[in-house]
Order: structure tokens, then sequence, then C-alpha cells
């Protein structure tokens, strides 16, 4: 079983030390960000974190939760193709 994603690297919306949703949609962006970087990045979330960055920059008044959600996607699409 592999180990839950290390958050302690991540400037993520808080509230009282608890991360904040503001929707469902945005925890859903937020567990599949962390399956791929889980299993696809063996944990290492540099690719994500770059990907994010380059995301906000892009559109820097863009919310913060589709700022996760287009890093996902471009990390998902620069993936290779699985055999399975």
């Amino acid at each position: 079983m592999s180990e839950p994603l290390a958050l302690s690297g991540l400037d993520l919306p808080r509230r009282n030390g608890e991360l904040v949703f503001e929707a469902p949609w945005q925890s859903t962006v937020f567990a599949l960000a962390a399956a791929v970087v889980d299993h696809a990045y063996d944990g290492d979330r540099e690719p994500f974190r770059q990907q994010l960055i380059k995301a906000i920059a892009a559109e820097p008044d863009r919310p913060y939760w589709e700022s996760w959600t287009a890093a996902l996607e471009t990390l998902v699409q620069a993936m290779p193709a699985s055999d399975s």
C-alpha cells in the first residue's frame, strides 16, 4: 500500500488548518491530482507543481482550483500511454 500524499510542500487553501473546498468538484480534482502524482509519478509532486505554476502564470485571475484542473489536464495529457 502506498503512503498518503505529503502535502507540506504545496500551498493549499486552508481554514483553521483544514483544506478548504468550496464545491465538491474541487475535492475531486484534488483527489485525482493526488492519485496521478502517487501512481504515475511515484509520489513526486514536482511535475504537478511546475504545471500548477504555469497554469497560474498563464491566467493569474483564474480561480485557484480551476488552475489545479488545468495543471492536472496538462500533466495527464503529457503522460505516456499505458500498455495495460
